[in-house]
């Protein structure tokens, strides 16, 4: 159960940072169109910025695609850690033959 829960977590984490890239996509974008973005920016600074910007929007909706409501609503099921990494025998020990060759000797 908690792996499903730290799941859903990373995902809501990768959604935040999608979210904040297109959130400064659109900001970058209402500079432009209001004419703003001269007040803070040369025209190759601001060309570099909004290459810079569509591009991280660009990554982050590829790394986190925006989910439909029947996919958000899916759970994926994961084996817990405790069935996965449960050994039924202890390893051998590499001293074994050692103790073997000098209880002999």
């Amino acid at each position: 159960m908690t792996t499903a829960f730290d799941a859903l977590r990373y995902q809501r984490a990768l959604e935040g940072w999608r979210a904040l890239a297109e959130g400064r996509l659109e900001h970058m974008t209402q500079l432009y169109e209001s004419g703003r973005w001269r007040r803070y920016f040369s025209e190759e600074k601001f060309l570099s910025v909004i290459r810079e910007t569509k591009a991280a929007a660009d990554a982050w909706r590829r790394i986190a695609p925006q989910e439909t409501p029947a996919a958000a609503a899916q759970v994926i099921a994961m084996p817990s850690i405790d069935s996965a990494f449960v050994r039924t025998q202890p390893p051998p020990s590499p001293f074994a033959t050692i103790e073997a060759q000098r209880s002999v000797a």
